[in-house]
């Protein structure tokens, strides 16, 4: 039998030190994708800012995919812009009218069976619609435009809500095959800011909204929005109410911006930002991330900016 030399006590020792550093390189190359998966964004929002709001509509579009991804020939379509008060569109407290009536027309263009406008206006919806431009933007369309008569909503539960966890929702939104939430981005006295999210407050009856008033709006807005999902957001931002709203008027400020996304807390928290707020400033947006509704961390938010 051979004898171990000194020679050769030093060449094991320097295997077995290469065969350890190996085999943490190793290690190390089977983390990085996994290190790279976390840095991946985990929602996307498109901005686009220009003046021409239907070349506006389509250029965001384009970057989500396409009409056609969400709009499908005999599918039923739901729109729910905000058009609670009677002001005019200069004035900000409504969705724009040419927002509204472009995505009417790209609906109608792809062959839909219908589009509906169901909104539980806060005054009296014959002014609300004429002065907000609803009506003038729906001529020429088939779009029905209404305010839901109460045998017009079904009782729903929201499961995973902590407060809300009932509510009476327009039949329209709820049995639509795409469902389009387009508010209006502005101030708001009970909820800081009136977003995506906040629009839910106009698809619901009158004893439901009372009962988010009474209950704490914050929380009731955050636990709706794990039960009703859109399938694509449109954020008005072409100007936005700094101060007095829901109604209005108030101070303007015009960031020219629509903005676009399928992650509600996402499009929100973005659109906070217009106003200098974070998430934990808009406390309904904070307690929706922690309900697992979407992304509230802006860091993990792909911005992709469109000039139109």
């Amino acid at each position: 039998m051979k004898r171990e030399t000194k020679k050769d006590t030093t060449r094991a020792i320097k295997r077995r030190t290469f065969i350890k550093t190996g085999a943490a390189a190793v290690a190390s190359a089977a983390a990085l994708p996994r290190a790279a998966k976390a840095a991946e964004p985990k929602a996307t929002v498109v901005v686009v800012h220009g003046t021409d709001i239907p070349k506006m509509i389509e250029a965001g579009m384009a970057k989500m995919g396409g009409w056609d991804k969400f709009f499908k020939p005999g599918g039923k379509v739901a729109l729910k812009p905000n058009l609670a008060w009677n002001s005019t569109p200069e004035q900000g407290g409504n969705t724009h009218p040419d927002i509204l009536r472009a995505v009417i027309l790209a609906a109608e263009a792809r062959k839909v069976k219908q589009v509906t406008i169901p909104e539980n206006t806060c005054q009296p919806e014959k002014k609300t619609f004429e002065a907000s431009g609803a009506l003038e933007a729906l001529k020429g369309t088939s779009a029905k435009l209404y305010r839901p008569r109460p045998s017009e909503y079904k009782a729903v539960s929201v499961p995973k809500g902590k407060v809300c966890q009932e509510a009476k929702v327009s039949r329209d939104l709820l049995e639509a095959d795409c469902l389009v939430n387009m508010p209006v981005a502005k101030h708001h006295g009970g909820a800081t800011l009136s977003l995506s999210m906040k629009n839910w407050m106009g698809a619901v009856d009158n004893n439901t909204r009372r009962a988010w008033h009474r209950n704490g709006l914050h929380q009731c807005i955050a636990d709706f929005s794990t039960f009703l999902k859109p399938h694509l957001i449109v954020i008005d931002a072409t100007r936005i109410m700094l101060d007095h709203g829901p109604q209005g008027p108030g101070k303007l400020a015009h960031p020219h911006e629509i903005i676009f996304a399928t992650d509600p807390v996402a499009a929100d928290t973005y659109a906070a930002t217009l106003f200098g707020k974070k998430p934990k400033d808009v406390l309904h947006i904070e307690l929706a991330a922690k309900l697992g509704v979407g992304c509230a961390d802006i860091d993990k938010i792909k911005v992709e900016r469109v000039e139109a």
